[in-house]
């Protein structure tokens, strides 16, 4: 059985919905938005943990696809180019430390949500 062919959407247009949904989740979770449970909050730490290991192999990706492209970037300055790899090296090892501290965290995160009521909103 052949697989479906899998329909992908070019990467700005997940780019930008990312950022939108970034941009949604903070101005949700800054005080004076709508509260969450801490269960809910668990939750998004989890939902974080995820987003940001994936951040991290998107930003790894894009650092091979440059240093991939060495032919069709041949008319670029060199050292822009091996500049623009080691950040983006940096940013893809920030995002993958990011997700590891927040996956560290998880069980005290958990433990502080079951020290209060289920109900309790933050």
């Amino acid at each position: 059985m052949q697989d479906p062919p899998q329909l992908t959407l070019p990467p700005t247009v997940v780019a930008t919905h990312l950022r939108c949904c970034a941009e949604e989740l903070a101005a949700g979770l800054r005080c004076g938005g709508p509260g969450a449970t801490t269960s809910e909050l668990t939750d998004v730490v989890a939902q974080l943990v995820a987003g940001q290991e994936a951040i991290s192999h998107a930003l790894a990706g894009l650092t091979a696809r440059i240093e991939g492209g060495t032919a069709a970037l041949a008319a670029a300055p060199p050292l822009d180019v091996e500049v623009v790899t080691e950040v983006l090296r940096a940013a893809a090892i920030a995002a993958r430390c990011s997700a590891e501290a927040l996956d560290e965290v998880t069980p005290s995160f958990e433990c502080v949500s079951e020290s209060v009521a289920p109900d309790t909103r933050l």
